[in-house]
């Protein structure tokens, strides 16, 4: 009997729930409970458009440095063939980044 009676007790403290400590669920308050927010696809958008807006960014200003050097060429006299290319590529990428900026500011 002294043993069954253990074995009950020892069976009761095991099924009580114990709240543990990564368990940081308040039942009385559940609008504090942080949960894993899913990026709609406005949010996705928006984030690869950012990125895309650094890439074209960081491109330009490659570009620009490579046409300041071209140019110095061209003082001398010396054209060099992807001059007007990058130049072309130089006026498409400001115009896309200058739409993209313009877009944002004035966007909410």
């Amino acid at each position: 009997m002294r043993f069954s009676g253990r074995l009950c007790l020892l069976l009761g403290a095991l099924l009580v729930p114990v709240p543990l400590p990564s368990q940081n669920v308040n039942p009385m308050h559940p609008e504090e409970i942080e949960v894993q927010k899913h990026a709609s696809p406005d949010d996705m958008r928006a984030r690869a458009s950012n990125l895309q807006l650094q890439k074209d960014a960081k491109e330009l200003a490659g570009l620009c440095a490579s046409v300041s050097q071209h140019m110095e060429g061209l003082k001398q006299g010396l054209l060099s063939k992807d001059s007007v290319e990058k130049l072309k590529r130089l006026e498409k990428l400001s115009k896309r980044v200058r739409e993209k900026l313009t877009q944002t500011s004035v966007a909410p």
